[in-house]
């Protein structure tokens, strides 16, 4: 694991080095490079004006300026010197015409010069500079330069730390935050002053806080409602269990025992229709998708009830118009026709009919199912999709049916509405699938 301060810090202030660099390498080229110009030039047209003028004035005017920095020797045309400015430089008549490079004397650690030697004719006239000389005024201007040039950059550097330590101040107030809270903090994370992009991973984050606390609150409801439901069967499974204890009549201890083992049923079917919610809430991942034939899972499904109907008094229905093809789970959707299908049978009169329609529209398959029980009102449609809500508490169930089919609908991207039939009591219960390509 790095550290996104660190990493930024190190890599700028690299970057401001090597510009640094670039910047001192090519300052001090540049720099050497018009100075010498400026030297090479001041040495010619010291050159040009004492070969034209006067020698006697001017040769006392260029003499008594130390700040030019120059020393002369002048010859005539049969190779006599005229005049010296130092009897410290020893260089011979031969030099090259213009700038040369030479040494003043013989011998080996003799100074080096910059010589622009000039001639007429008449006058042979050499102008230099001593190349140490040249070099100490070279390093001079260099550092001119260069100094204010590297105090910017050490600025720069100290702005680039001290930027970077504040703009990822919001970053540590987050870790802070986030710090200081336990499992059970969910309230929303509040940051002043927060920068755009650290502004959405904070809404990012309170829209999954937010989405957490909901699913906990569920889970909660959940288990509390799970344990208020079971408590009655228990509680009747129990009380059985003891009348069976202490009855000695045989056709007593046989109606017991049926009603403790209908009750077991109950309880069972209870039990498996809370883990089925659950493991359909707890789905993380969307199981692979088929193509599947609901008109198909419909028939298995009317079949498998078919006897508990008849025993009702209730017949099963249903209408085909074009091809009912839908991608999905098969064992998802055969539990919500099952669910369906079995609330509409619980609720059901006798001597009723209990239609499915299955229609192709569009690029949807849709799903009608129609009862003639009592119906749910439009002010309970949305809560009668919660776990352990039921319409009538009178009637056998434990409330989870339409909860189960609310999951599955939203595993397959599809729609559920429950509605009020155009003609008679009872429920229409509309679902519309994506159709498969």
């Amino acid at each position: 694991m790095f550290s996104l301060e660190t990493r930024l810090r190190n890599r700028l202030l690299w970057g401001v080095l090597l510009v640094s660099i670039v910047l001192g390498v090519t300052v001090r080229m540049k720099v050497h490079q018009e100075q010498s110009k400026l030297l090479n030039y001041q040495l010619e047209q010291v050159a040009r004006a004492l070969i034209l003028s006067d020698l006697q004035g001017t040769v006392q005017t260029w003499d008594s300026d130390p700040a030019l920095h120059l020393d002369v020797q002048i010859w005539d045309a049969d190779g006599m010197l005229l005049y010296r400015s130092s009897d410290l430089i020893d260089v011979d008549l031969d030099t090259s015409p213009g700038l040369s490079a030479v040494r003043s004397g013989h011998q080996s650690d003799a100074v080096k010069l910059k010589v622009f030697t000039l001639s007429n004719g008449q006058r042979t006239v050499q102008v230099m500079h001593a190349q140490g000389l040249r070099d100490a005024l070279h390093m001079d201007a260099e550092l001119e330069v260069l100094i204010p040039a590297m105090l910017v950059m050490l600025v720069g550097a100290i702005l680039v730390t001290m930027t970077i330590r504040k703009e990822l101040e919001p970053i540590r107030e987050l870790d802070d935050e986030l710090g200081r809270r336990d499992a059970g903090s969910l309230q929303p994370v509040s940051l002043a002053n927060a920068p755009m992009e650290l502004a959405s991973v904070v809404t990012t984050l309170n829209t999954l806080l937010q989405q957490l606390d909901t699913s906990l609150q569920a889970h909660k409801r959940f288990i509390a409602n799970a344990a208020h439901e079971l408590r009655t069967p228990i509680t009747a499974l129990s009380l059985e269990a003891d009348n069976l204890l202490r009855d000695q009549d045989p056709a007593h201890m046989l109606a017991t025992a049926a009603r403790l083992k209908l009750g077991t049923q109950r309880a069972q079917h209870l039990l498996q229709q809370m883990l089925t919610l659950a493991r359909l809430e707890a789905r993380t991942q969307p199981r692979p998708r088929v193509t599947v034939d609901l008109q198909q899972l419909a028939q298995q499904s009317m079949m498998d009830l078919s006897a508990l109907a008849s025993h009702r008094g209730v017949e099963f229905e249903l209408d085909i118009d074009g091809q009912a093809m839908v991608q999905g789970d098969p064992d998802d959707l055969r539990l919500l026709l099952d669910n369906l299908l079995g609330n509409a049978l619980k609720f059901s009169p006798p001597n009723m009919v209990v239609t499915m329609t299955l229609t192709r529209q569009g690029s949807e398959v849709t799903l009608l199912l129609r009862d003639h029980g009592p119906g749910i009102g439009p002010e309970l449609r949305e809560r009668m999709l919660l776990p352990f809500v039921r319409v009538d508490a009178a009637i056998e169930g434990a409330g989870l049916g339409l909860s189960i089919v609310q999951e599955v609908v939203l595993n397959h991207g599809a729609t559920l509405s429950l509605e009020t039939p155009s003609e008679g009591q009872g429920l229409l219960v509309r679902l519309s699938f994506p159709m498969s390509t």
